[in-house]
């Protein structure tokens, strides 16, 4: 695409899972996308977005499998899943453990201020094996299910302690007493 010398090299999120790295490239309206892993350890981006050039090639902390791994050019980023290459059944616990949970994202251990660690989609890996505790469902799913069984549906349970007691006392008093349609009146209408 460019030289070397005339392109810049793109600011880098990254995370990881057991199994996966994700990389965030923040370019906005990137076009002429283009993304490679080579040899199994170089990952090579180039794009171009608002007028300006980019382009890196970063080697990897260790090896991935470039036939599994993917990109999706995103309006304000470029999102890159990467997935980790296991080890040998023959090799070491160590090796394993060193292959699923990666140290840096580049194998030069110095500082590199275009990348980052991704903090918002980091998981640690006790956190990776089941993101809802090992119930196989979230919260709401799980409530839900819990209503289920107690023989209340959804309708019933969006009404659950919004009760007002005799005296107008409880979690639903402040319902009970007051209507909803007052409440706007005293605004002013919205200007275009």
């Amino acid at each position: 695409m460019t030289n070397q010398s005339d392109a810049i090299f793109p600011n880098i999120l990254w995370a990881q899972r057991a199994e996966l790295v994700l990389i965030t490239i923040p370019l906005q309206d990137a076009t002429n996308v283009v993304v490679e892993i080579k040899e199994g350890r170089v990952l090579h981006f180039e794009a171009e977005a608002g007028g300006e050039k980019y382009r890196c090639d970063v080697e990897l902390f260790r090896e991935v499998v470039s036939e599994e791994s993917r990109h999706a050019a995103q309006p304000r980023q470029i999102d890159i899943q990467l997935r980790k290459k296991a080890p040998l059944t023959e090799s070491g616990e160590e090796e394993f453990a060193q292959s699923r949970s990666w140290l840096r994202l580049t194998r030069d251990k110095s500082k590199n201020s275009h990348i980052q660690v991704d903090w918002s989609r980091w998981r640690d890996e006790d956190e990776d094996e089941d993101e809802t505790g090992g119930l196989g469902m979230d919260y709401n799913d799980l409530m839900s299910r819990m209503m289920t069984q107690k023989g209340l549906g959804e309708d019933d349970c969006m009404d659950c302690g919004n009760h007002a007691d005799e005296d107008g006392v409880g979690p639903g008093a402040d319902k009970a007493n007051h209507s909803d349609s007052d409440d706007y009146d005293d605004l002013p209408p919205l200007e275009p």
